[in-house]
């Protein structure tokens, strides 16, 4: 059996227009804030911000989303999935807790912190 995939499609969309979710029970500290600022002034948008069409809400990238309002970015990168409320409530409280289970290889990040230092 293969994963189903609710991806339902990649684009452009102006911040403005996003609707945050009012179930997000991630915050996000200034220190977050700056250094996520810093990551989009060094490289710019490397990934989108997730948006389910049935209820038009983020599901995940709040903060690059209030960060492009204070820039007056016009259009940033979203991917659209189509999610039932319930689902997207299951989304909400997996996406971070999940990825935070990974582990650090701390020689591995000392050598990348190294290289980019150059």
């Amino acid at each position: 059996m293969t994963w189903e995939s609710r991806i339902i499609g990649h684009g452009e969309m102006d911040p403005h227009e996003l609707i945050p979710n009012p179930k997000n029970w991630r915050t996000h500290p200034k220190l977050q804030e700056k250094a996520l600022e810093g990551a989009l002034e060094d490289i710019g948008w490397i990934q989108d911000v997730i948006v389910n069409e049935r209820t038009g809400k983020l599901l995940d990238g709040h903060l690059r989303v209030e960060l492009a309002k204070k820039r007056g970015e016009h259009k940033i990168p979203v991917v659209m999935v189509d999610l039932s409320e319930e689902e997207e409530e299951l989304a909400l409280i997996t996406l971070d807790p999940i990825t935070a289970m990974a582990e650090a290889d701390k020689d591995m990040l000392n050598d990348l912190i190294e290289r980019c230092k150059t």
